[in-house]
């Protein structure tokens, strides 16, 4: 399968999700024309046409996808699904259709209008700053984080994963953590309270006051380790059953500790990810950030000191909607696909402090040990809190 597919089944795959159904809910599935993602559906309500496009067959249909075809595999849809069922592939820039009369109707787009195939959130996150050449990859700081390094051919890792990218004769290397942006969040929401009310009348908003109480606590949080699956973890563990751990804490630890431990604990993670790209002869020669946490420079600044990494970040950053219109640009003639970087304007570089690097390394290391020592114990509560 991995061979086959270049990817292995993963919370991320769909056909385990349509087994589900037709084991649990036949009635549904009886009466199930096509199995659609949420941006096939849309492009079937405005054009009449199912379509899905290589990149989100690839990254997220496994075992259905065949990357060495581009094409579905019959061999593992049989037993799963009919392929009539599954959408026609193609690429992410082909026109899908045009507005049907309905959709004019219910939309107030014209009747006629071409209409791409698209894609996925993040990748269309990632062609919005500029992530179209071999060797670039986006880091995308939203509730989750997920990276796309664009390569010049296949690479596949169990840890990861690959697919496609968005045009001919480009592939993709993807990862995603599951909890990051949503870890700092609960973080406010539960022990920041506090700070929420004063915004109202100090007009300084709770994660600005978060990160002033960070700021100045040095690497390694004095000594305090978060593992920030809060909700499994994805790429590179493959582990829905890991659960998120504080370790090390006395006392002595604060709020602002706290806090920059997650903010660390994402950053070893995106770490983990680089290593394993290196280790795989993939390591990214750009690196270019995007989403609503590149506005916690505090953030950014731990991320590029563990890592050692400069990351670049774009003026623009309001995501996939504004890839959709730079896609939608070339699909319908007007860009060539190679010119998007050239749009792209930089803001600022975050470059690293190669002195907190060497502070943070030992910590580093407590941290991917930390979860082969409670994996068990994770496994083990994961199963209690079923009960």
């Amino acid at each position: 399968m991995f061979q086959r597919c270049g990817n292995d089944l993963s919370t991320q795959a769909v056909g385990p999700k349509i087994l589900w159904i037709k084991k649990h809910e036949p009635e549904v599935y009886a009466q199930t024309a096509r199995f659609l993602t949420a941006t096939s559906y849309l492009v079937y309500r405005l054009t009449g046409k199912f379509k899905v496009d290589h990149y989100t067959a690839g990254a997220g249909f496994t075992p259905f996808y065949d990357c060495q075809q581009h094409a579905w595999y019959p061999e593992f849809c049989k037993d799963i699904v009919e392929i009539d069922q599954l959408p026609e592939i193609g690429w992410t820039t082909d026109i899908a259709g045009v507005i049907t009369d309905e959709a004019a109707q219910l939309t107030g787009l014209s009747r006629g209008t071409p209409v791409i195939i698209g894609t996925s959130d993040a990748a269309a996150e990632a062609v919005s700053v500029g992530v179209v050449k071999p060797g670039q990859m986006m880091l995308m700081y939203g509730s989750t984080a997920f990276f796309i390094e664009v390569t010049n051919e296949p690479i596949q890792d169990s840890r990861l994963w690959s697919a496609p990218y968005l045009f001919p004769d480009t592939y993709a290397l993807l990862g995603g953590m599951s909890t990051t942006g949503a870890i700092t969040r609960w973080m406010r929401d539960q022990f920041a309270v506090d700070l929420v009310k004063a915004e109202q009348y100090s007009g300084k908003h709770a994660f600005e006051s978060l990160m002033g109480e960070a700021v100045h606590i040095p690497p390694g949080s004095e000594g305090m380790v978060t593992l920030p699956y809060f909700s499994g973890e994805r790429t590179p563990i493959q582990d829905p059953m890991a659960s998120g751990v504080v370790f090390g804490l006395t006392l002595a630890h604060t709020r602002g500790h706290l806090f920059r431990s997650i903010l660390e604990g994402v950053g070893y993670g995106i770490n983990h990810h680089l290593e394993v790209m290196k280790e795989i002869g993939a390591m990214p020669s750009e690196l270019v950030a995007v989403g609503g946490g590149t506005k916690n420079e505090l953030w950014l600044q731990i991320v590029s000191d563990i890592a050692a990494e400069v990351q670049k970040v774009p003026k623009v950053t309001i995501g996939a909607s504004y890839g959709d219109a730079f896609l939608a640009a070339v699909g319908s003639g007007h860009l060539q696909p190679g010119i998007l970087s050239e749009w792209v304007q930089y803001d600022h570089e975050v470059t690293p402090n190669r002195l907190e690097h060497q502070k943070y390394m030992p910590y580093y290391s407590v941290f991917k040990d930390l979860y082969q020592s409670t994996k068990s114990l994770m496994h083990r509560m994961y199963e209690l809190r079923k009960n």
